[in-house]
């Protein structure tokens, strides 16, 4: 088992890093210091192979002129993500408006607080407002992944294992019934190839991890 857990922390680690990295491209609105960490985290990080290609394209997307790839990005941030008016860009990405209540501060938003509460933490990111923004939601998923981790490294099964159950709920009950909508959304109407690409990754990232994190749930029960 001992093997076992070592190879439940290094996964958890992993897609801890993954989720706070989709996090923060729904987060941050791009300067040049942003664009520059971009650069070193896509060279370094660790995903699924079948995601290796859209990871290449978004490297090539920000090679040039930092401040001139920062100013494009940051135009289109604010249209892909702010919802600064209906027809500028898609529905902003909070999981009350894609899940049909079609406005901000829904009842979804009421549940997804409670999810929280029951995993233990508050507000996840006061800065975003509404907290099922889709950078908090995943911002909750790299948290629950970095405890799953801690729970492995302790030799917490339990732990291990009840991180790894509201992982699998979270996906299935939240972010896999809005996110592919969204993100399908985004490819359709972003005109930076970046943010098309950030997309598609998000969304066969969730894809992945869903069924992953349900195998892992079977090899240990």
């Amino acid at each position: 088992m001992v093997a076992e857990s070592d190879m439940l922390r290094e996964f958890a680690e992993i897609r801890s890093r993954t989720y706070w990295f989709l996090s923060s491209i729904y987060s941050k609105k791009p300067d040049p210091e942003f664009v520059e960490n971009l650069r070193l985290k896509l060279s370094e990080i660790d995903v699924h192979d079948d995601l290796g290609e859209i990871v290449g394209i978004m490297r090539e997307s920000i090679d040039g002129d930092l401040h001139e790839i920062s100013q494009r990005l940051a135009v289109e941030f604010t249209r892909l993500f702010r919802g600064v008016k209906k027809g500028y860009g898609p529905p902003p990405p909070y999981e009350s408006v894609y899940r049909g209540e079609g406005r901000v501060m829904g009842e979804t938003t009421l549940s997804v607080l409670k999810f929280y509460s029951k995993a233990g933490f508050g507000i996840i990111d006061e800065s975003e407002g509404p907290q099922d923004y889709i950078g908090v939601e995943l911002k909750f998923m790299s948290l629950l992944c970095y405890r799953e981790m801690v729970s492995w490294e302790k030799g917490d099964l339990d732990g291990g294992k009840r991180y790894l159950e509201l992982e699998k709920t979270f996906l299935e009950e939240h972010l896999l019934r809005w996110v592919p909508d969204f993100c399908r959304r985004v490819e359709a109407e972003a005109r930076e190839e970046f943010y098309v690409a950030a997309a598609m990754l998000t969304e066969n990232f969730l894809q992945i991890d869903a069924q992953n994190v349900k195998e892992m749930l079977e090899m240990i029960s």
